[in-house]
């Protein structure tokens, strides 16, 4: 047993002997690779500090180009076509699928925002997005703890249609007209800090909303292909230049505001009016048809007396409009009857309906090359 031990021993610590010798020998050797190793990472480092360094001083818009000559510099003909066929192609985080990617628009700031889940301070540095940069006049980017966001503002509203694998997702930026076959813009009017006409606690800008909820519900309910957008669907400020901009943006086929009327020193006038633009051309579909049809079709929902159509040119929204647009004061919140009917949400549905009905029966007579004659008398 002792001389199984002394021989084990022994072995052993000829072994040790022999490795000892061989890492003496490769000593400088692995003294040179680690040197290598090093000078590679800090050379690594330094080219990255140096990469970001010149990045930091370019715009969105300028990393996007400069990506994208990059990419396309190193492909062939095939390549390039089959890699930068969309518009946008962002690279994915590791371990982030193309589902866990959000795209959002905020159609009055002509919009669109991408938040990346995992995507840190510096995924515009370090991730490759490539694409074409038309149609897009700024691009940012944000970051925190979860996320980044890269916000596109566009140079008109868009939408986005998006799609990806497993390593990049991509973006292609469409107009409406490319998607819709009619796209309407629907103003609930003022909001924020504009309350419009007021009855004691109650405000305009609260009743033209809720109707505009409703003729939502109305659209979102129909099967036909309409892009509706809505200067507001909450308790916003909205410029009236934000307004026409909308509707001129999106290549809008109609442009309808919603308001309620008010007469002071007069509670026992009521009825429904609707304000178009006189001074525009007379075409096969004008203003003054489609703000005819307001007015009927919102008499026959609501039951209201009918007042008529009113010259509306001096209304900014109105004259700047590049369609037809009718102006819908829905009743008066000064009588006090009309105000209790305009606070009822049955009310306010048979509002909303009208206004749908009025703009469906419009199109439709749009597509069939409008009305080919109106009495004027």
């Amino acid at each position: 047993m002792e001389k199984r031990l002394v021989k084990y021993i022994t072995q052993l610590t000829c072994a040790f002997s022999l490795l000892s010798c061989v890492l003496v020998w490769l000593l400088p050797y692995v003294e040179i690779g680690a040197q290598k190793i090093y000078a590679w990472a800090m050379r690594d480092q330094i080219e990255r500090r140096q990469r970001y360094a010149m990045l930091e001083q370019m715009s969105g818009l300028e990393i996007l180009d400069y990506n994208t000559q990059k990419i396309t510099a190193s492909l062939n003909e095939d390549e390039e076509e089959m890699d930068l066929s969309h518009q946008l192609r962002l690279e994915l985080p590791e371990g982030i699928d193309g589902d866990a990617v959000t795209v959002s628009a905020d159609y009055m700031e002509h919009r669109i925002d991408i938040r990346i889940p995992k995507a840190g301070k510096y995924y515009l540095y370090d991730y490759g997005i490539v694409g074409k940069s038309n149609r897009i006049d700024n691009l940012s980017y944000v970051s925190d703890e979860e996320s980044g966001t890269i916000a596109l503002t566009m140079s008109q509203v868009m939408e986005a249609e998006s799609s990806y694998d497993e390593r990049y997702l991509y973006l292609d930026f469409l107009r409406p007209k490319e998607i819709y076959d009619h796209v309407v813009v629907v103003d609930a009017g003022h909001g924020g800090d504009e309350p419009g006409a007021i009855a004691g606690s109650v405000y305009e800008k609260n009743i033209t909303l809720e109707i505009v909820k409703k003729i939502k519900s109305c659209f979102d309910n129909s099967k036909d292909n309409i892009g509706v957008y809505y200067t507001r669907l909450d308790d916003s400020t909205r410029g009236l230049m934000e307004r026409a901009d909308l509707a001129n943006l999106t290549e809008a086929d109609l442009f309808v505001s919603i308001h309620i009327n008010s007469l002071a020193g007069n509670d026992s006038v009521a009825g429904t009016e609707v304000m178009y633009d006189e001074e525009a051309e007379d075409t096969a579909f004008d203003t003054k048809d489609f703000a005819e049809i307001c007015l009927e079709e919102e008499v026959s929902a609501l039951g209201s007396q009918e007042r008529g159509l009113v010259p509306g040119h001096s209304i900014y929204i109105i004259r700047t409009a590049q369609m037809p647009v009718a102006l819908v004061e829905v009743g008066f919140i000064n009588n006090p009857v009309e105000l209790q009917n305009m606070l009822s949400e049955d009310y306010q549905m048979k509002a909303a309906q009208g206004i749908y009905l009025a703009v469906l029966r419009s199109l439709e007579l749009m597509d069939h090359g409008g009305i080919e004659e109106r009495d004027d008398n």
